[in-house]
């Protein structure tokens, strides 16, 4: 279906905007109008605080997962790096230990070296710490070098993390090394063996941890978007209180009739069907868009209306009842047959008031309106035979 904001066009003229409520809410007070309005919008600000809630559930779970992933990656790659001199062999020769000896003398200067200089950097910042950092931040003369120090402590910080990694992985194939040198002929090729089966677990289980935080990126991202899309629509609501609320003295404060007309042809009264709401503002329109962050093509055969859950679903013409029962993703729907091949939809319902082969009137409460996942709507469409019509050409506007 269809996903895009909802139009802003209603809200550009006061004029407009009176017009089209004489017209769009035929049947409802100013009362009831507000009133739905409301308990949207009390539902959007629940759901946009749920959905906020769960993105930061989903974050920390990601900076856990990351804590994990880098930790096994790690592995990994020491793994690796100690079994590369051990790809085509099982065991070392007399020679090859004499080689491997000096070559762990080499290493263990070298780990020395890079512990020390670590040292003397945890040293200095114990001594400054935070402190200093904030010092050299607060000190900077401009904006331009605030960002400079900025981005200089945070590769700083980087550096510090990255010679702690490189520090432990050189230890660890040393004492695996000094650990080889220890071992019988046979003990070593056991031993290599075991570190390669080792590798590869590591390997699958860092293969799954990908995996999840791939999937949990993509459930914050679609949560993102959802929340994005509820805010956008509670704004749309709000704007439409705003601007309603200013016209309240010039709408009419009693209940006002629906459209009585011949609905056994609807051909005789296209443009000025009922709405089958009282309340027709369009969340979605009828035909296809583009969603943007997924780069997907969706097409809405009908129109989907804002409004809150409960509300009366009408009748817009005579017929009799073909289906009750659940479509995808709507839910809950009423399908009605009418004259010359039209049919009409109702969907994502809350109640259903008919039953399969009865017969409805024009106007007549058939149920009442629902939620998606998308929010609280009402789905209408409009057929001819098999040809799924514009309901926005044939519903008054």
């Amino acid at each position: 279906m269809v996903r895009q904001n909802l139009s802003m066009n209603l809200m550009s003229s006061k004029y407009v905007v009176l017009f089209a409520l004489l017209l769009l809410f035929a049947g409802a007070t100013y009362e009831e109008i507000i009133n739905d309005k409301k308990r949207q919008a009390e539902y959007i600000e629940k759901q946009v605080e749920r959905y906020n809630t769960l993105v930061d559930n989903y974050k920390t779970e990601l900076d856990e997962l990351k804590i994990k992933t880098d930790s096994t990656e790690a592995q990994v790659n020491d793994l690796k790096t100690f079994l590369k001199d051990y790809e085509n062999r099982t065991y070392m020769t007399t020679e090859q230990i004499a080689s491997e000896t000096a070559k762990i003398i080499n290493l263990a200067e070298e780990v020395d070296r890079i512990q020390e200089s670590f040292k003397k950097k945890v040293l200095n910042l114990y001594k400054h710490g935070k402190n200093y950092d904030l010092e050299l931040l607060f000190s900077s003369k401009s904006p331009n070098e605030y960002i400079r120090r900025n981005l200089y402590l945070q590769h700083f910080s980087q550096n510090r993390k990255k010679e702690l990694r490189e520090l432990k992985s050189k230890k660890f194939v040393l004492d695996e090394k000094k650990k080889m040198l220890s071992l019988s002929t046979s003990s070593q090729r056991f031993y290599i063996e075991s570190r390669r089966n080792e590798k590869a677990a590591l390997e699958a289980k860092l293969k799954e941890l990908n995996s999840e935080k791939e999937t949990i990126e993509n459930d914050v991202n679609i949560n993102i978007e959802r929340i994005r899309r509820y805010e956008s629509h509670l704004n749309n609501i709000t704007n439409f209180m705003n601007n309603f609320t200013e016209n309240k003295d010039k709408f009419k404060s009693s209940k006002a009739s629906r459209l009585n007309y011949d609905s056994a042809d609807l051909n005789k009264s296209k443009g000025n069907l009922n709405l089958p709401v009282d309340i027709g503002l369009v969340l979605n329109k009828f035909g296809s868009s583009i969603n943007a962050s997924t780069n997907t093509i969706s097409i809405n055969t009908g129109v989907d209306y804002s409004i809150a859950k409960g509300s009366k679903v009408y009748a817009v013409a005579e017929g009799t009842v073909t289906l009750v029962g659940e479509l995808p993703y709507y839910g809950k729907c009423i399908i009605v047959k009418h004259g010359n091949g039209f049919r009409t939809v109702y969907a994502a319902l809350s109640e259903t008031n008919v039953e399969p082969g009865s017969s409805v009137k024009l106007n007549q409460v058939i149920g009442k309106s629902g939620e998606t996942i998308e929010g609280q709507m009402l789905h209408f469409e409009l057929w001819k035979d098999v040809i799924p019509l514009n309901p926005s050409e044939w519903l008054r506007n």
